[in-house]
């Protein structure tokens, strides 16, 4: 036997401990595996790789170790080969973990002792380039571990027991150590014990997570990095028995308070970790969480708060009240994310700026809110603790979707992020994100997570290319693009066909912007005047006219390089096109004679007669609406007739970032308390200047009046002698519900957005319906008393709490049961309350994307929607939304027709009475089934 000699002292490995919910109060302790007690059965091979990078492994296994247990490939034909640990003692095993490397075979371990071993467990080595544990729960002083075939490889292993004893005994003795180092090096390694201690906590829908860092928000912050603002704006209260630390809202500024996590934490960059803030529902609230470890700004609100600002500086966030339930509990928000590599400190930062913090120095987590007048009937921000976990098994986050059979269309769930990607600029030597591609990576993680199937990205921004190379059809001449960044459109779209993503690239097209680019040409004109639409100047810098041909050829070479050479790389669903003012109506001279030639039987048509002619111009524009329409069709037409199978062409219309207000000056909200509403709306601070104040509606007053589908078929509102009117036409969508393959996108945000089947149903088309929620910006809401920037560039996406996050996809689902959706967001996306969010995806992508119908009466319960999809081969499914704030504990869903019931999502056969299943339902909850005769089964 060959038995190797121990090494140096200096090199005596760390325990690691991780409380765990395993044996009652019983602790995890990673036993001082040191060469000694390692002996090879064989004669031949060196297994002291496997035990010799210990120190490296932090917390739950981590890192990738390199070196293994070696053997000459000729005795390749002798396996299985075997070592064991002699530990010296008998000691009780919880787990083995082993960092997997490649290929696959066997690994047997057994207990006992030489000459009498038990095999106690065996792993197959499937995974790759991962740690995987290896659960014992044996007492034993010998373990075992056999290769069973030359394809069992893997590097480093770490062994854990349950013996509390020997990690007090180590933490002691590193104790002393640490005291004799240097200060920086003694905090390090204080923080290294504390990370191998770490509790497990169970957190679904996360799975087990280790506890990094834990901030009781009542208690003196001394000790932790910490600011407020005001200064001495925050109070301890107690709120339902637990200590809270609470903004009272503040007029006339916005009130915060931050926190510094993970300061030595040994925090990994690119680690995944989850955010958690525990707020009470004891009375209305909003606020807004900032995590500058991934640069991400969410915002939730509870009770009858309206979430977003109220009184927004640029736009009108078209704010709406539900008085949503408190439950009266404690409650968890909580953001899984991948941390960054550099962080910005407390606030947020726009493009390239350096991030001054690394991963030791920490990153900062702020709970904010907005000004007292922008957030009425807010109690004001609360939270009682703060926690960061490092997640133990990522692979483990992904959410099983189970899709229809592949000959059935599918559904589409997505999104696009604004005012993000600066993390990855590298005109600062210290970007957030130090290889770009990594970005991306996470993003199709968070996918994953959340059971999105479709990955979008801009590829122009206001018309600017964004990180794709147009050098083989004009370069800079044609459209000025960043050379550093011009490969990574066709490595993201590699990326994700490699996670099996399809692709949705999205344009905010304006016509070309190069220095003969025909954007830059701006060839559309105003009806009224020479110079411009609108006073937006980076809006009116360039744009497109729809009826020249030019302008067909143009976006049709952007679609070659972004698209149709990228075909092989990965699935593309379609094109998302989305006007932001720059594909306005021209009233150019040739734009004229060409209607005059098509629709006006050749007669002369001037700017002045259009003006004079109120029913010539009503003509015009319904001309130029058909026009815009041949041409998406056209741009669906390219990707069809050059392997794009399928594709679908995306259009939305509306340019702002609230989404569509109503077709009127006069200021409005949406409530169901307008009682509520009216005694606050006619404060001061709520005026509306000269149009006096704001007047509360009804959801009822919104359906019955058709007051939505006005708003999005009307044009955007001009003021002064501008022409808003022709740089946001009107939505058409007669013009496009016999149409294959063209979606004019649905806006939605606010419930009463999506109430409405008759608003719904004027969208649809052959292909089905797609909506895109607009989130509000929010942008630089969080400032001061003096009306400066408080936490850096901010802009925030905002939510409701809890389930009633997907309201608005539940009631869309209800009431006209979209096959896309899509989100426009303000940053780096996420969501607080993913259980819901996660839970809704899986059952809208089990659903065929095939037209449903309402089944009257089938449900027991009037609030509980019923939809149902008939297909030829493939039976029926069966959609049911519960569109109501409280939950159903007892509801009756009738099946039609008879049949076996299985859950789409899980499959799993759901029993029936007399046709019927008992299921209980969340509030704004959506539930899949699918009915097959045996026949079919």
């Amino acid at each position: 036997m060959n038995r190797k000699p121990p090494i140096a002292a200096g090199r005596i490995l760390f325990a690691i401990i991780a409380s765990a919910p395993l044996l009652g109060a019983a602790q995890e302790l990673r036993v001082e595996l040191q060469p000694a007690m390692l002996v090879n059965e064989a004669d031949v091979g060196d297994p002291s790789g496997i035990i010799d990078e210990q120190r490296e492994i932090i917390g739950p296994p981590a890192g990738k170790p390199t070196t293994t247990w070696e053997l000459n490939p000729k005795y390749w034909k002798q396996f299985p080969f075997s070592v064991y640990l002699d530990l010296g003692e008998p000691k009780n095993l919880s787990s083995l973990w082993l960092f997997d490397t490649n290929d696959k075979g066997d690994v047997v371990i057994s207990a006992g002792e030489p000459g009498q071993w038990r095999e106690v467990a065996t792993y197959d080595c499937a995974a790759y380039l991962a740690w995987a544990e290896i659960k014992l729960d044996v007492t034993t002083r010998y373990l075992r571990i056999t290769r069973r075939t030359p394809g069992a490889n893997f590097s480093e292993i770490a062994v854990y027991e349950y013996r509390a004893e020997a990690h007090q005994a180590m933490l002691a003795r590193k104790a002393d150590q640490a005291r004799r180092e240097a200060e920086r090096q003694a905090a390090l390694k204080q923080a290294r014990d504390e990370a191998l201690r770490r509790p497990l906590v169970e957190m679904p829908p996360y799975g087990t997570l280790s506890l990094v860092e834990e901030i009781d928000c009542a208690a003196d912050p001394g000790g932790h990095v910490y600011a407020e603002s005001p200064s001495g704006g925050s109070t301890v209260e107690t709120i339902l028995g637990r200590g809270a630390r609470v903004l009272p809202p503040v007029k006339g500024e916005a009130a915060y308070f931050s926190y510094r996590l993970g300061r030595r934490k040994l925090l990994r960059p690119g680690g995944v970790y989850v955010l958690a803030v525990d707020y009470p529902e004891d009375a209305p609230r909003s606020m807004v969480v900032i995590n500058t470890g991934n640069e991400t700004a969410r915002g939730f609100h509870t009770g009858p708060t309206v979430g977003d600002a109220f009184h927004a500086k640029y736009v009108n966030n078209l704010v709406e009240s539900i008085d949503v339930p408190l439950s009266g509990r404690w409650e968890t928000w909580s953001l899984l994310f991948r941390l960054h590599d550099r962080f910005p400190a407390q606030g947020l930062v726009r493009g390239p700026v350096p991030r001054t913090l690394a991963p030791e120095d920490g990153f900062d987590v702020t709970i904010a809110q907005f000004s007292a007048e922008n957030m009425p009937l807010s109690a004001g921000a609360a939270a009682s603790r703060i926690r960061l976990f490092e997640v133990l098994d990522p692979e483990k986050l992904t959410q099983p979707v189970t899709l229809p059979p592949p000959d059935l269309p599918r559904r589409r769930l997505f999104w696009r992020e604004e005012m993000a990607d600066g993390v990855i600029d590298r005109k600062t030597d210290q970007p957030g994100i130090a290889n770009p591609l990594d970005w991306y990576r996470y993003k199709a993680d968070l996918m994953r997570f959340l059971g999105m199937n479709t990955y979008s990205k801009d590829l122009l921004e206001f018309g600017a290319c964004q990180h794709w190379d147009s050098t083989p059809l004009g370069g800079n001449d044609w459209v000025f693009h960043d050379a550093t960044t011009k490969h990574l459109w066709a490595e993201i779209v590699e990326l994700m066909g490699g996670y099996g993503f399809d692709v949705l690239p999205y344009y905010e097209y304006s016509g070309s912007k190069g220095y003969k680019g025909l954007g830059n040409q701006r060839r559309a004109r105003p009806l009224t005047r020479d110079d411009a639409y609108t006073h937006i100047s980076w809006v009116e810098s360039a744009n497109a006219d729809i009826t020249d041909p030019d302008t067909f050829e143009d976006f049709r070479k952007m679609l070659d390089l972004t698209v149709i050479r990228l075909r092989g790389k990965a699935p593309f669903a379609g094109v998302w096109l989305r006007t932001r003012g720059q594909m306005p109506v021209s009233f150019a001279d040739k734009t004229l004679a060409c209607f005059a030639a098509e629709a006006a039987n050749g007669r002369s048509i001037t700017r002045a007669a259009l003006q004079d002619d109120a029913e010539l111009y009503a003509e015009y524009l319904r001309w130029w609406g058909r026009k815009r329409r041949d041409f998406l069709v056209a741009m669906r037409d390219v990707l069809r007739a050059n392997g794009v199978e399928d594709a679908m062409l995306l259009f939305t219309g509306c340019p702002g970032e609230p989404g569509v207000p109503f077709a009127t000056w006069d200021p409005r909200m949406v409530t169901d308390r307008p009682d509520l509403w009216k005694p606050i709306l006619q404060q001061p601070e709520h005026q509306a200047g000269d149009r006096g104040p704001i007047v509360p509606l009804t959801a009822s007053q919104v359906i019955d009046g058709d007051l939505y589908l006005k708003a999005l078929t009307s044009p955007g509102l001009n003021w002064g002698n501008w022409e808003v009117h022709h740089s946001r036409p009107a939505d058409d969508p007669q013009h496009y519900q016999d149409v294959d393959g063209v979606f004019l996108t649905h806006a939605f945000n606010r419930n009463y957005t999506v109430a409405s089947p008759r608003t719904l149903d004027a969208y649809r088309t052959p292909s089905g319906l797609a909506i895109i929620r607009h989130y509000a910006l929010n942008e630089h809401m969080m400032f001061d008393k003096n009306d400066k920037e408080l936490l850096g560039y901010f802009v925030a996406d905002i939510e409701r709490a809890g389930p009633y996050c997907m309201l608005a996809e539940a009631l869309a689902v209800a009431h006209g049961d979209p096959t896309w959706i899509g989100y426009l967001v303000g940053g780096n996306f996420g969501r607080g309350f993913p259980t819901h969010v996660r839970d809704f995806n899986a059952n809208f992508l089990a659903l065929p994307a095939l037209s449903s119908n309402v089944v009257a009466g089938a449900a027991s319960d009037g609030e509980v929607v019923v939809r149902r999809i008939d297909t030829d081969q493939h039976g029926t499914w069966i959609a049911v939304v519960n569109t109501s704030l409280h939950e159903k504990p007892d509801l009756t869903v009738a099946m039609m027709p008879a049949g076996r019931v299985t859950d789409a999502v899980s499959g799993h056969e759901v029993p029936t009475v007399d046709g019927k299943i008992r299921i209980r339902m969340a509030p704004c909850q959506l539930r899949s089934f699918r009915v097959r005769s045996r026949a079919v089964d």
